[in-house]
């Protein structure tokens, strides 16, 4: 055999947190028969971000490839369960709405739930899109209950997510990827060499050992050791198009039987935990509210051309439910993406790829998605070209479409209060969803694209939640009877409402599966 056909021997992934060790588990999973050795380095020197504790379904796919028991990492990481991200003050001070998980009502006719709903809008009719979507009643109404797939009914349709402490899903993680060979090691890189070609050969540690490799992993965070660092890979800035840079975050208290409101909209975190994400829109940018089993999850998310480190942080805390039972702390970032996120002998996974913000929770996507992909594009010693090209346009992809779904909530917004809501009035937005937006609002019209983790529903969702209508709705839905499509949207909402009242609180679900 060609020694360039050989197989990769050895995998060294330098950095853990989540990143780290969810990229390990997911190629021991693969690798574990294998002769290949996998070797994490964590440095003692760097603490991780540690605030990813929102996710999409995605990850429960994940824990299923994984075959890690849902229940078991959802109690030994203090989770709950995410039906979707409640918007409230975006689209107008006082206003809120939902994007959820899973599908909203069902074809009629064959034809897309979606444009019957708006040819009902355009005839009277007054409800909301998301009305119809089992996971928004749910999460209205503060319940939660997952499907027998076996007895299918009205709620079938629904998807979830988990909300999960970062610090402990990483040693979940980490467990998971020891206890089937991969080998943590700890200790500080200082240097990095390489071969003639420029390909990565060894790391140099802090105390002189060194730590060879076939192929690297960067998960170092922002530093970008690997792909930045040594292998000088630029990175493509976004900022013009999502101007929020810094976040300051803070950990609260549960306050059980305490129903606060903010200045501008209702929040309920009451006695039972709420099943969802809400994402506030503030003066200079946006504010997260994450419930854990055992506190919630602070974070105000702003632009420093309009607001000081003092000022967001003083927005933070008076908004936050709970007494605060961490210092707040400033995260610094830059929006955009590595121009190769694999290059030479080295991937680059999660923040070191790049980041966005986190309004979508779509961060640990990111990481997943990206580890997935690589373990169906595996090299060999050969590091073929067309491997490095493809794996780069597919994950390009992934960023533009998520980078696009962002920049909606803020560009569709009609707030005019401050200077940063007034400059999106006038930003400019990537072509690509200038295009998007242009055709969507000829007669309500989106192309399902594989490659984009949010489709059809989600961005309906978005759009209608944020008063952003079509001119006309699609003909195709003229052969339904007005009257009929009225008939069928009050019954689909009404059985609805009447199956999630049967249901269980979010928290006493919790309890059920700790018994």
């Amino acid at each position: 055999m060609n020694s360039s056909t050989l197989p990769i021997n050895s995998y060294v992934i330098v950095g853990g947190g989540t990143a780290g060790w969810l990229t390990a588990a997911i190629l021991i999973r693969v690798l574990e028969n294998t002769n290949a050795t996998i070797t994490l380095i964590e440095s003692p020197e760097v603490s991780t971000v540690g605030v990813g504790e929102a996710t999409v379904p995605f990850l429960i796919d994940n824990l299923k490839f994984l075959d890690i028991p849902e229940t078991d990492f959802i109690l030994k990481t203090n989770a709950t369960f995410k039906l979707g991200i409640k918007l409230t003050d975006w689209q107008n001070p006082g206003e809120s709405y939902w994007h959820p998980f899973g599908d909203v009502g069902s074809k009629i006719n064959g034809w897309e739930f979606y444009q019957h709903w708006l040819k009902a809008n355009f005839n009277g009719d007054t409800s909301n899109y998301t009305d119809f979507s089992p996971c928004a009643v749910m999460a209205d109404a503060g319940k939660f209950y997952i499907p027998n797939p076996k007895k299918p009914n009205n709620l079938s349709t629904m998807g979830y997510a988990l909300h999960f402490d970062a610090s402990l899903a990483a040693a979940y993680l980490s467990n998971y990827a020891q206890s089937r060979g991969v080998v943590h090691k700890q200790g500080h890189v200082e240097t990095v060499s390489k071969h003639e070609d420029g390909r990565l050969k060894s790391l140099v540690m802090k105390d002189g050992s060194s730590v060879k490799g076939d192929f690297f992993i960067d998960c170092t965070g922002q530093r970008a050791l690997l792909i930045g660092e040594a292998l000088d890979v630029e990175y493509e800035d976004w900022s013009h198009y999502l101007p929020v840079n810094r976040a300051v975050v803070v950990q609260s208290e549960i306050a059980p039987s305490e129903t606060k409101k903010s200045k501008t909209a209702q929040s309920k975190v009451q006695g039972s935990l709420p099943p969802y994400t809400e994402a506030f829109a503030h003066e200079h940018g946006w504010r997260w509210q994450i419930p854990l089993q055992n506190r919630i999850g602070n974070g105000y998310v702003y632009a420093s051309d309009y607001c000081s480190e003092e000022e967001a942080t003083e927005l933070l805390l008076k908004n936050i439910q709970g007494k605060p039972i961490t210092e707040p702390r400033t995260i610094r970032f830059t929006t955009g993406k590595r121009k190769k996120m694999w290059h030479k002998n080295c991937v680059a996974i999660g923040l070191s790829s790049g980041f966005l913000e986190p309004l979508e929770s779509t961060s640990i996507y990111l990481v997943s998605r990206a580890a997935m992909l690589f373990i169906t594009m595996l090299p060999n010693m050969s590091l073929a070209k067309e491997t490095e090209s493809e794996y780069n346009r597919l994950m390009d992809s992934e960023y533009e479409n998520l980078r696009d779904f962002i920049v909606t909530h803020y560009c569709t917004s009609r707030r005019t209060d401050t200077a940063f809501w007034q400059d999106w009035q006038k930003r400019d937005i990537p072509p690509s969803l200038q295009n998007k937006l242009a055709f969507y609002k000829s007669q309500g019209r989106l192309i399902r694209n594989d490659l984009d983790l949010f489709g059809p529903i989600s961005w309906h969702s978005v759009l209608s939640g944020m008063g952003v209508f079509p001119e006309a709705y699609d003909p195709v839905v003229d052969a339904t009877i007005v009257a009929e499509s009225h008939k069928y949207i009050k019954g689909v909402r009404a059985s609805l409402i009447y199956s999630v009242n049967q249901l269980l609180t979010h928290s006493e679900y919790l309890e059920r599966l700790k018994l």
